[in-house]
């Protein structure tokens, strides 16, 4: 067999993933399976458990025991070191929030800096440096000037300076929170396509959002895989697609 009739890696692979908490499930139970460099989109209402599948794949969150779950060919939750070198997380409520009273190029700086070694000295970063490193981000959408404080950027500028700032450390899976955050659809597309340009360029993506025809609404080079974490009518025949998954989620669920 040629190296191109090789079979895509698995960059994600569940059997029975879930999570329960005090107030009873969170998420699951869920099988899933995600290709390498695929986009996956995880529909689901607030409390649905999106973000804690997401930050469980990523290696921030601790599954129920008993569960099946290789990410990056790394067990999982008894590798959750060395899948958390290797995702990135972006978009997340409370967790990679931007702080709206510094420039780009301090939040840049900061990041590289936890990044380096502590005997590394991280100097000022210039324009040049950070469309170097943003461009694969951004495409062709211009990188905000490195002196702009974030609280003068618009929501898509926000969302892909998150991004940019989880790809600095060269992932291979990253996890994508809220991307309904972006909320004019019209300006949500460029989010989802330079999300599907990641993708290109071999990284895995799993995104969230709220929106049940999201996939529907938009255009996409590749259809991405559809996972649905609700009961009714979210999980209904006609919203999945053929290799969509759906998971029960009670109502009550975070």
């Amino acid at each position: 067999m040629t190296a191109q009739q090789q079979p895509t890696p698995t960059a994600v692979r569940a059997r029975g993933l879930s999570l329960h908490g005090k107030r009873g499930v969170v998420y699951g139970p869920v099988d899933l399976d995600i290709e390498a460099g695929e986009l996956a989109v995880v529909h689901g209402p607030q409390g649905g458990g999106r973000s804690s599948l997401l930050l469980t794949l990523a290696g921030r969150m601790k599954p129920d025991a008993g569960a099946d779950l290789l990410v990056l060919g790394e067990p999982l939750p008894r590798c959750r070191r060395a899948v958390q070198r290797r995702a990135a997380i972006a978009g997340f409520a409370g967790i990679d929030d931007l702080d709206g009273s510094v420039t780009v190029g301090v939040l840049v700086r900061e990041r590289l800096a936890w990044l380096a070694p502590w005997y590394r000295r991280v100097p000022r970063v210039t324009q040049a440096t950070f469309e170097r490193l943003a461009g694969p981000v951004y495409g062709p959408r211009p990188v905000p000037r490195v002196d702009s404080v974030v609280w003068d950027l618009d929501e898509v500028d926000v969302m892909l300076l998150r991004l940019a700032l989880a790809t600095l450390q060269a992932p291979e899976l990253v996890v994508v929170d809220d991307v309904d955050q972006v909320h004019d659809s019209v300006r949500r597309q460029l989010v989802w396509s330079r999300l599907e340009a990641l993708t290109g360029a071999g990284t895995t993506v799993v995104a969230s959002v709220a929106s049940l025809d999201e996939v529907r609404r938009f255009t996409w080079t590749r259809a991405p895989r559809q996972v649905f974490l609700a009961t009714g009518p979210h999980a209904t025949a006609e919203l999945a697609a053929p290799d969509s998954v759906s998971a029960a989620t009670p109502a009550h669920a975070r």
